[in-house]
């Protein structure tokens, strides 16, 4: 490093020049203190939680802004997957200890994420089984198994980038699920249909809207 003390000296003697760099400011290297300047704006998702919260809501929850899926104040997160629905891009976010399983679904915006809705369930062992996009990729449809076999809880999870519901309802609209021994996404043509098998009979439910119903 002498020789750039002697380079200094010399800058210094010969052209008057200071031997020191110029302090940079604080702020052109280290991030605000405030860090809701940096966070994104998720005022638009509307309605409000405990919209969006399938099953036993969950903190955080819908309109949550967060730079980050491990400032969810979680603990350990793990990225399930990641998908585009409506030109959005989503990240499902789940804690790396899974049981009970819970998700999270984050909006990716350019200043970090918001929370666009929340799902658990009280079941051990769920999985994925099948997600599929559909209606020129403006919604997500997502197949969950809960429980053991032979006949496990199913639900469906839908999303269209701005907000999570469930794909099955009862009558009184709340969010519902199917005990069968086998449910499947099956896409015909134009269509998207739900299939359940249970003691050697077939049920066929149809996507209409938001909603899978029995077929007509």
């Amino acid at each position: 490093m002498r020789w750039l003390a002697g380079a200094a000296a010399l800058c210094a003697a010969v052209l008057g020049c200071a031997p020191t760099l110029p302090a940079l400011r604080q702020s052109a290297w280290m991030p605000s203190d405030d860090r809701r300047s940096h966070l994104p704006d998720c005022s638009d998702l509307q309605p409000p939680a405990p919209a969006g919260s399938i099953g036993t809501p969950l903190v955080p929850g819908r309109g949550r802004a967060l730079e980050e899926p491990r400032d969810l104040g979680i603990g350990p997160v793990r990225l399930v997957w990641t998908s585009t629905v409506g030109g959005v891009r989503l990240d499902w976010v789940a804690p790396s200890i899974t049981e009970p399983p819970k998700l999270w679904l984050l909006r990716v915006a350019d200043l970090g994420r918001c929370v666009v809705g929340t799902w658990s369930a009280a079941e051990s062992g769920a999985q994925v089984i099948r997600h599929v996009f559909w209606n020129e990729g403006k919604l997500e449809i997502v197949l969950l198994g809960l429980g053991a076999p032979p006949r496990q809880r199913w639900m469906v999870l839908a999303t269209d980038g701005t907000r999570l519901w469930s794909g099955l309802e009862d009558r009184e609209g709340r969010p519902g699920a199917l005990v069968a021994e086998q449910v499947e996404l099956r896409e015909e043509a134009d269509r998207l249909r739900l299939v359940v098998l249970d003691g050697g009979q077939t049920a066929v439910l149809e996507l209409t809207g938001s909603q899978f119903r029995p077929r007509p």
